[in-house]
């Protein structure tokens, strides 16, 4: 009886409290105390528009924004991050001042990165203690087998487990779980408005990033750059396997390529990272172009390869280095309603990433009848400069000219679009492109007038549109105003 009398005045207590506690999160002056503490840690500017505790679910931070706060060099005014976070401690660390993260639960973050703030990233690495970290090899070899607390060169496996800790592995804590609700990532310039640029859509996951070795999982809708697809819905396996976050080597099926992925980053100490992927040689097979759907094209070729890699210091931009390449035989590219084939004998891609500038060092598809070439790069402040090189025979020359005009690229009638390569039977022309990611120009005019290469894209598109649905009323569209029909 004395115990439940004393607990009805311990349970008003902890109520009133809680309720006390509550009222003070929300005032200014504690909200501004939390800012004042992110903004000396990660030098943005933040606001919290509301804060709010209980012992079993945590803390609550709505509506949590973080903006650049340096202005100066033309930043655009879009957040650089906004979401609501859940957070989950461990309480019984609180007594003895340690604050440890049981759970971080991120709903509806939006993060947008501008170009020109990864330009701003160190360019050299800060010296730590791990001089040896690096993501070269991946971490790990045979990670699989070293989870289950085995030691190569051990004891045989009917010996009892030896717990005595890995070499170069940290203590592994308790577990932290990082949780991805909903969540979209984004990269664009701010020269164009902070528009368009790469968007990662509807993020979701569960990431572990401290404790034991521990599975997770990441998936997304798809990956978009300037509101046009780059790929579509995608999930993968994460592994923590301490002090590394890896990507485990998955095989995915992209448009009906079979892709192959495996990375990894260093969570403690310098951020090391490493991402490769590989498309294994072999035919190919598409019903849709990659990243153009709505052309109503199809691809084969007898013969296609690629492999790629990107690593180095997560925080500074200049250690970045990265290679792709990627070459195809027996190209063919095939229209689903007009049945026209284009041939091409041979393709080939090769681009570097080195110092933050992203550069395409050759580029081609060729036939005798119609090649492309050409070479670009992307800077770190998201300017784009690049040249196409198209080369065709006298009849595809003509087929060319005849659908510029028609998608009024050309802004009015013109004889020919290309001019003579040495001699009469084959045709050129250089298209120059300049501006940033999100606001690029192309001069395809006739005598070189720039049109923006969003612009001229929406030309072209309403143009394959109307040519496809007249195809499909049974009214045959007239020949030159087919693309590539010859």
């Amino acid at each position: 009886m004395i115990i439940r009398w004393l607990l009805v005045p311990l349970s008003v207590l902890s109520l009133g409290l809680l309720i006390v506690s509550n009222l003070m999160l929300q005032t200014r002056v504690v909200r501004n105390w939390f800012e004042h503490k992110l903004e000396r840690r990660s030098d943005f500017e933040w606001n919290i528009g509301s804060l709010s505790w209980t012992p079993w679910t945590g803390i609550q931070i709505r509506d949590v924004t973080a903006e650049i706060r340096n202005q100066e060099i033309g930043m655009t005014v879009r957040a650089l991050c906004r979401a609501d976070v859940d957070v989950q401690v461990y309480w019984d660390a609180l007594p003895k001042g340690e604050l440890e993260l049981r759970e971080i639960r991120i709903r509806r973050g939006t993060i947008a990165i501008p170009m020109e703030l990864l330009a701003l990233l160190p360019g050299g690495e800060t010296p730590g203690k791990e001089t040896t970290a690096s993501p070269e090899p991946l971490p790990e070899p045979g990670g699989e087998k070293s989870e289950t607390g085995s030691k190569p060169g051990g004891k045989k496996s009917g010996s009892p487990p030896v717990r005595a800790p890995e070499r170069g592995r940290p203590p592994a804590g308790r577990r932290s779980m990082v949780i991805l609700d909903r969540c979209e990532i984004g990269v664009y310039s701010s020269k164009g408005k902070g528009k368009g640029g790469f968007v990662l859509h509807n993020l979701r996951g569960e990431v572990p990033l401290q404790g034991e070795d521990a599975p997770g999982w990441i998936e997304c809708d798809g990956l978009t750059l300037g509101g046009r697809v780059l790929s579509g819905a995608w999930r993968n396996r994460i592994e923590w396997h301490r002090p590394f976050l890896r990507l485990a080597p998955t095989e995915y099926d992209w448009e009906g390529l079979s892709v192959r992925s495996e990375g990894s980053i260093r969570m403690r100490g310098t951020p090391r990272f490493l991402v490769k992927i590989e498309v294994p040689v072999g035919p190919m097979r598409m019903n849709s172009v990659p990243m153009a759907p709505w052309s109503g094209m199809g691809v084969e070729a007898g013969r296609v390869h690629m492999q790629g890699s990107l690593g180095g210091t997560l925080t500074s931009l200049n250690s970045w280095r990265g290679n792709l390449e990627m070459e195809a035989s027996g190209l063919g590219l095939t229209h689903a309603v007009w049945g026209d084939k284009v041939e091409f004998e041979h393709g080939k891609l090769t681009a570097s990433m080195r110092g933050g500038t992203f550069q395409v060092i050759d580029g081609r598809l060729h036939s005798e009848q119609l090649s492309f070439l050409g070479n670009g790069m992307i800077v770190p402040d998201g300017r784009v400069r690049g040249v196409l090189r198209v080369v065709a025979d006298q009849d595809r020359a003509a087929t060319i000219t005849r659908f510029a005009v028609g998608a009024m690229l050309t802004g009015g009638w013109t004889r020919s679009w290309l001019a003579p390569l040495v001699t009469s039977d084959r045709h050129y022309r250089d298209f120059q492109l300049q501006g940033t990611l999100d606001r690029a120009v192309v001069d395809v005019g006739r005598k070189g007038e720039d049109m923006e290469v969003s612009q001229a894209w929406n030309r072209m598109m309403a143009f394959l549109k109307n040519e496809t649905e007249e195809t499909k009323r049974d009214v045959a569209p007239t020949h030159q105003d087919q693309f590539l029909s010859q």
